[in-house]
């Protein structure tokens, strides 16, 4: 064991776990009195001792975005594929879409918030000092999240550098992850509440009044957290609203944050944002299917988070999302959770009002089962510029059903491929990956196989993309596979939070993984996402679907990244102590090898342009935006909420009525 300097800490490392050193500040004054605010106007004592100015500069909540392994800068780890079909990098530095509802909703009820992209800062600049930042921040309360689960790492090594120098600020957390361990997570001495469920924006606007003195904590619902002798205490659940009508996603909301804060790459949602703005829309929280791996799946959504019905955005208020993010931004959008879920005359409403606002952007869908050819036909007469994006996982029916996708065969997706694309489809991604149950590594080579076989029967058309990765680094939290994983025929190598922690900083994605499948092992489910990796990017070459400059890249990163995980295994087998600066002087190469490998990053993108209209809103803004902090500057005000434009409509009752 060996004592390292990690971000400005110091830190036991064993091997490839690190265990940091928690500091601890003060516990809240609120927990004092089963929960109630004290002190003068009910802030704590801190609180009251900021000077006039000082007070002006404060922000009620400060959303922070931590990067999946803290200190990546200061790691070798082989992440390989695991972020190849998502924007981000493999430190996942995208943050969830509800920190802009979050934020917007909070501003709208008269609070102050403000989102920083702390992974973001930590990519662009190599020598950008996190404790530092964090220090010049003056929050009366910080937020974290903790969304997607390969964020453990990062996010709790965040909350202890806040409590290290905001010792008497209150630090929450959120997520479907946090909400899953939302016990264990609000044990860490660093977090002091977790707001649980898939709706937290009316609980995080409760919690942060009662921390003004408003109220008490076991009023707040969906909260945990932890009373004056250090207890866990558990609210009820019962904050689930019955549609998704009272926020939202408004991107003017970050681009008058960048105003206001004068800070740029702090709001931007991933590191290369600036050159491709993609945006997405949000149709519904919460599923109707039941997909074994997922934790956002009707089961788990059922048995974790309180919701047993959908939550659908109304039609018009996803088509205002829609045209107001048109005004500002020229990037394609995507528009996540498969509206058809909601039915024929949500479909027809939401298409028609597309067409309504004259939808220029490149507009893609996502869905879960294949549409029929009149649905296109219907696309096809009232939109200019549409996609198509399904992940079948499997070519085998068999390996699908095992699943959860049990409710269409391949030959439906190849009549649904057809369909779109002879009616104006303008690109089709059909994704596929490697992990899933009962599929062995046969199973995975045979559906590069079968890629091949469907561009030949589609006459190699260029707008079909086809894709595989493998599902990781995690099995995820929730899911019916995780609850239950020998049914599935899984075994866990972790299942606690700090397990999964720990798991995170092993030298490699196939070390890094929560599971193993009784159908291949770690080690064949590699080889086998590698070759089906190389498979697939040759059929794309020979068909012309990529060009052969692009292709030659691919199969040499792939070749490349073969060989650094066997040199990852070799240093593995060696003696314990020679692990870490073996790995570091790989550090380079496995970094380059880990942005793009089974296929290239920019095949994700979708083509886009700017117009002068996106430039005269974008100018619009920034002079109203400005104008109103100078004068507010001036009047020695606080500047103004940045408030939607939007007006969404009132909060409506819970779907679920609070217990008790």
């Amino acid at each position: 064991m060996v004592v390292c300097r990690v971000g400005g800490r110091d830190a036991e490392q064993s091997s490839h776990a690190v265990v940091v050193r928690c500091y601890d500040g003060p516990l809240l004054a609120l927990r004092r009195a089963g929960g109630a605010a004290h002190g003068r106007k009910g802030y704590p004592d801190e609180i009251r001792r900021k000077g006039p100015c000082e007070a002006m500069s404060r922000v009620d909540l400060v959303l922070l975005h931590a990067p999946a392994v803290f200190d990546f800068r200061e790691r070798s780890i082989m992440f390989g594929p695991v972020s190849d079909m998502v924007p981000s990098t493999p430190i996942f530095e995208m943050y969830p879409l509800g920190f802009t509802t979050l934020a917007e909703y909070l501003e709208r009820h008269g609070l102050r918030v403000r989102i920083v992209n702390l992974a973001v800062l930590m990519l662009n600049r190599p020598d950008f000092d996190v404790e530092a930042y964090l220090r010049s921040l003056d929050a009366r309360v910080y937020g974290i999240d903790l969304h997607w689960l390969p964020h453990c790492h990062g996010s709790i090594e965040v909350a202890r550098l806040v409590k290290k120098v905001h010792p008497d600020a209150p630090v929450m957390f959120g997520g479907l992850s946090s909400s899953y361990f939302h016990e264990e997570l609000a044990s860490y001495d660093c977090v002091d509440f977790v707001l649980r469920g898939d709706s937290t924006e009316e609980p995080a606007r409760m919690l942060l009044e009662v921390l003004r003195g408003k109220g008490s904590l076991d009023e707040v619902p969906n909260l945990t957290w932890k009373d004056a002798s250090g207890a866990v205490q558990v609210n009820p659940l019962s904050w689930v609203p019955s549609d998704m009508n009272s926020i939202s996603l408004d991107y003017s909301f970050n681009m008058k944050s960048v105003i206001r804060y004068r800070d740029m790459m702090g709001v931007v949602p991933f590191k290369d944002w600036l050159k491709y703005p993609v945006c997405a829309s949000l149709t519904c929280r919460g599923c109707t299917h039941d997909c074994v791996t997922c934790g956002g799946s009707a089961y788990s959504f059922r048995e974790h988070f309180g919701r047993d019905k959908v939550a659908f955005r109304d039609p018009d208020l996803l088509v205002r999302d829609i045209e107001h993010i048109q005004r500002y931004i020229p990037g394609p959008m995507f528009v996540l959770n498969d509206f058809l879920q909601a039915g024929r005359t949500y479909t027809r409403d939401f298409v028609r009002g597309l067409e309504r606002i004259k939808m220029k952007n490149p507009i893609g869908f996502e869905f879960f089962k294949p549409p029929h050819e009149e649905f296109y036909e219907f696309l096809d007469a009232h939109l200019p510029d549409w996609s198509v994006e399904i992940s079948v996982e499997s070519h085998d029916d068999g390996v699908r059903a095992a699943f959860g996708k049990s409710h269409y065969t391949m030959d439906q997706v190849e009549e649904t491929v057809r369909a779109a694309l002879n009616n104006g489809c303008s690109r089709f991604d059909l994704y596929f990956m490697s992990g899933i149950p009962t599929q062995t590594a046969e199973s995975v080579r045979q559906t590069a196989h079968y890629i091949g076989e469907l561009y030949a029967r589609l006459g190699n058309d260029p707008r079909l993309l086809c894709f595989i990765s493998p599902m990781a680094p995690f099995l995820d939290p929730g899911s019916r596979a995780f609850d239950d994983p020998a049914a599935h025929g899984y075994t866990l190598r972790a299942r606690t939070l700090e397990e999964h922690r720990q798991r995170m900083v092993m030298p490699s994605w196939k070390h890094i993984m929560n599971y193993e499948s009784a159908a291949m092992s770690p080690d064949e489910m590699a080889e086998a996402t590698y070759d089906a990796g190389l498979r697939v990017n040759r059929i794309k070459a020979e068909a012309g679907i990529v060009d052969a400059a692009t292709a030659a890249r691919t199969e040499a990163r792939i070749t490349e990244a073969r060989v650094a995980m066997e040199r990852i295994d070799r240093i593995m087998e060696g003696p314990e102590l020679t692990h870490d600066l073996a790995l570091w002087a790989l550090k380079e190469e496995f970094d380059r090898l880990s942005e793009s490998t089974v296929c290239e990053k920019s095949e994700l993108n979708w083509p886009h342009s700017v117009e002068l209209k996106h430039v005269a809103s974008a100018a619009g803004l920034l002079v109203r935006e400005s104008a109103a902090n100078l004068f507010a500057r001036v009047r020695g005000e606080i500047v103004p909420p940045a408030t939607s434009d939007q007006h969404p409509r009132p909060v409506v009752q819970p779907a679920v009525e609070p217990e008790g």
